[in-house]
This record gives C-alpha cells, sequence and structure tokens, in this order.
C-alpha cells in the first residue's frame, strides 16, 4: 500500500490513534480547501500543533496534547510515521446529534459547535484504521504544505513496509464503528475493510 496524500489532524487526536485508542474525526476542511475531500486509499496523519487546540481539548483529555510532542517533526523536516485508512464516513447535517458523540473525541463542545456551523451547518464524521510505521519516513519541508489546508500533496507515494502494526486491535475499531453506527446511523461510506484497495 503506498500513500501519497498527508491529511493534517490535531496531534492529540493523532496520539490517540497512536496509543491505541481510535478517536472519531470530526473534520470541515481548512480555510484553504476547495471541499471536504475524502480519503481514498492509504494516506499519512501529519500532526499538527495549532493554537486553537489548546483551547479546544477537554480539560480531562489535556494529556494528549503534552504526550504528543513526541510526535513533532524536527526542523525543516516532515516526519511520517502514521498512516491510516478510512473505515466508515458519515455526514452530520444535524447539530442535534453532537451531544451524544462526546465520549468519542477529544474536543470541547464549543470546539466542535463552532467546526459545525463554520460556513455551513455540517461535519464529516471519520473513524480510521492507523499503522505505526517502523521506521519514520523523513521529508525535506515544502513551503506549498503551509496554510490552512488540510490536505497535503508528497509528491510520490510512500507505502508501509512488512513490519507496520497497526495501533489499534481490528476488534477495537469494530467495536468502536459499531457503536458509532447506533448513534450516527449507516455511514455514507463504508464500512470498509482495512485492507481494501
Amino acid at each position: 500500500m503506498n500513500g501519497n496524500m498527508g491529511l493534517k489532524e490535531w496531534a492529540s487526536t493523532c496520539l490517540a490513534y497512536a496509543e491505541g485508542n481510535p478517536l472519531l474525526l470530526l473534520r470541515k476542511g481548512g480555510v484553504g480547501d476547495a471541499g471536504l475531500g475524502r480519503p481514498d486509499g492509504l494516506f499519512w496523519l501529519v500532526p499538527t500543533w495549532v493554537h486553537q487546540q489548546e483551547q479546544g481539548l477537554r480539560h480531562d483529555r489535556r494529556d494528549l496534547l503534552a504526550k504528543a510532542e513526541a510526535l513533532r517533526s524536527p526542523g525543516g523536516i516532515l516526519r511520517l510515521s502514521l498512516a491510516a485508512r478510512l473505515i466508515a464516513a458519515w455526514e452530520i447535517q444535524e447539530d442535534l446529534v453532537l451531544q451524544e458523540l462526546l465520549s468519542f473525541h477529544a474536543m470541547t463542545e464549543e470546539t466542535v459547535a463552532k467546526r459545525f456551523h463554520y460556513r455551513k451547518p455540517g461535519l464529516n464524521a471519520w473513524l480510521l484504521r492507523v499503522w505505526k510505521a517502523p521506521s519514520p519516513i523523513d521529508l525535506p519541508w515544502n513551503p506549498a504544505w503551509d496554510g490552512c489546508v488540510s490536505w497535503m500533496d508528497l509528491g510520490q507515494g510512500h507505502g508501509l513496509d512488512d513490519g507496520a502494526m497497526p495501533t489499534a486491535d481490528e476488534s477495537v475499531t469494530k467495536n468502536l464503528y459499531e457503536r458509532l453506527a447506533v448513534v450516527l446511523g449507516q455511514p455514507s461510506a463504508g464500512p470498509f475493510s482495512a485492507l481494501e484497495e
């Protein structure tokens, strides 16, 4: 499997996945994004340390941000260590359901509400399966990756070798999917097998 795209995501969320505690991604797209593009195939998680993250995390999950320093790339380098595939995607059109999702992510209610209402009401909710690369892949930082965009074109595919291990047992991901389906219903995409092409 090769992935030539990177997805910018809060470092706290990436750390939760790295520790085997998958969280629901609630995506809206960056200011510079043309749309809410859904991932297709393998892609890389790129931890970000945006200022809003400090205020946007619930107090009971602030530990994630401190521990996520281990994921920070060296200066001038993009370090890839977490690869992902989409398992299921939902389109959330009503904000009434947001309260029921609190246990599935680490953000404050206010942060989620702001994200939901940004531009126009709605959110994409994604469940991922994540693998940790045996050895990180270091790429020179490309200025084209700067700015408020969600997706980064890495220029070429960077694959996972045979030593890559899922960060969470498949049963954990399956259980989370089943609990989410009770709240959100049938996904708009998936559920997919982690290895589907």
